[in-house]
């Protein structure tokens, strides 16, 4: 069954790129160069983002990602920065999972589109939270977060 997303085509992906919104979630692909270190001999992972902030451009999103699990054999000072989101407070995620707030990452405009979205932080006090742990995390670079609008 064809869906509106595939008749409009390039269109949707690009009105999906112009209207992202801080607290939203996309399933995006992401890699190395985008500070995902993808499992054992694969080059990408597929990984839940949650838009924080934009650059002065609008081209570059920066993000957290979320994790179903903590690595804990990652320093303390990476795994003390793993907040827990519930499926009640994100209906979009399958299980309980952890929202990475050790650092944060990017991802250009363009690995947005029509099949992406996944849903939204509705919660302000949860999203509160997730800014207020990134801001805390001794590993943020604060420069970035600048950058990005979110100090």
């Amino acid at each position: 069954m064809t869906n509106i997303g595939d008749l409009l085509g390039d269109f949707a992906d690009s009105f999906v790129q112009d209207n992202i919104n801080v607290g939203d979630v996309h399933m995006l692909v992401l890699d190395r160069s985008n500070g995902i270190t993808p499992k054992d001999g694969d080059e990408t992972r597929n990984k839940f983002f949650v838009v924080l902030g934009f650059d002065k451009d609008g081209n570059v999103i920066g993000g957290l990602v979320i994790n179903s699990n903590i690595n804990y054999r990652l320093p303390s000072i990476i795994t003390d920065y793993q907040l827990p989101v519930s499926i009640k407070q994100c209906p979009f995620l399958k299980h309980n999972s952890f929202v990475n707030c050790s650092r944060l990452i990017t991802a250009n405009k363009n690995k947005f589109g029509k099949n992406t979205y996944r849903g939204k932080i509705n919660n302000k006090e949860l999203m509160e939270q997730i800014v207020d742990t990134l801001k805390e995390s001794p590993t943020t670079n604060k420069k970035i977060l600048k950058d990005f609008g979110i100090i």
